[in-house]
């Protein structure tokens, strides 16, 4: 896999390498779009679009209906260890800033709810801010008394905090989230192996990797009888954050092998 990334990266021109190390990160793997590519690397809009169809026409992102975008997890890893390489602090904070800015934005004018991809991209000068406005978004879902829309902003709340490094507030949140999704009248087995997931990222950042690849495997679990083949590869991906940290190779690069095979065209 790291072969035939770094094959593909080199032959690059260079607004697209550095276009796919932005856009590696914010945590998380969701779809995202010429807008939100755009501000992250600071370009044109159609700029953006150009780049993120020449990154798809090389197998480093993969096109979505929509005119939407994604990474294939592993992929994502490799330019993340490029960005931390070849992008400065600053460069990387700037981009993040960026993204974070036009998101509090979006909400803030009241353009759709609060994302997960709104929430990846918090950076630790705007912790503060984006927790207030998911915590203000929380209320609001809990005056609104849909059942779904509260767990989904609980959710949403925790992984803010999570990011603010708030771990144990987030932990609090999180607990009982994968049960009352479960519970509900239409259960929403996504979003439990979502909380699942986000359980392992805070266990991850106490540094309590043993416990991660618990919540890991159990959203792993639900992805597989989803038939979420791509999420599966994220967990996987997951998995092998964890065992980097307890200073497992073998189990690290199996990992990783175990989800660059999922992604593997047929």
């Amino acid at each position: 896999m790291r072969a035939n990334f770094d094959d593909a990266y080199r032959d690059l021109p260079p607004a697209a390498a550095r276009l796919l190390r932005l856009l590696s990160l914010p945590p998380g793997g969701g779809d995202l779009g010429p807008a939100a590519a755009a501000v992250l690397a600071d370009v044109p809009e159609p700029e953006a679009r150009e780049l993120l169809e020449a990154l798809a026409a090389r197998d480093l992102l993969v096109a979505s209906p929509g005119d939407r975008f994604r990474f294939p997890e592993p992929v994502r890893a490799r330019a993340r260890e490029r960005a931390e390489r070849e992008e400065s602090d600053a460069d990387r904070d700037a981009a993040l800033r960026r993204a974070l800015d036009h998101h509090l934005a979006g909400t803030a004018a009241g353009e759709g709810e609060v994302e997960a991809e709104g929430l990846a991209l918090l950076e630790r000068e705007r912790r503060a801010e984006a927790a207030e406005t998911l915590a203000e978004a929380l209320r609001l879902a809990e005056q609104g008394g849909d059942p779904h829309a509260v767990l989904v902003a609980r959710h949403d709340l925790a992984r803010a905090l999570i990011v603010a490094g708030d771990l144990d507030r987030a932990i609090g949140l999180l607990g009982p989230l994968p049960d009352e999704f479960a519970a509900l009248p239409e259960p929403d087995e996504h979003a439990r192996a979502g909380a699942l997931e986000s359980l392992g990222e805070a266990y991850l950042r106490a540094h309590r990797p043993v416990a991660a690849v618990n919540f890991f495997g159990q959203a792993l679990e639900i992805l597989r009888r989803l038939d979420a083949v791509g999420g599966q590869a994220a967990m996987f991906v997951r998995i092998a954050d964890a065992a980097r940290l307890r200073g497992d190779d073998a189990a690290e690069r199996a990992a990783l092998d175990r989800a660059a095979e999922l992604i593997r065209p047929a």
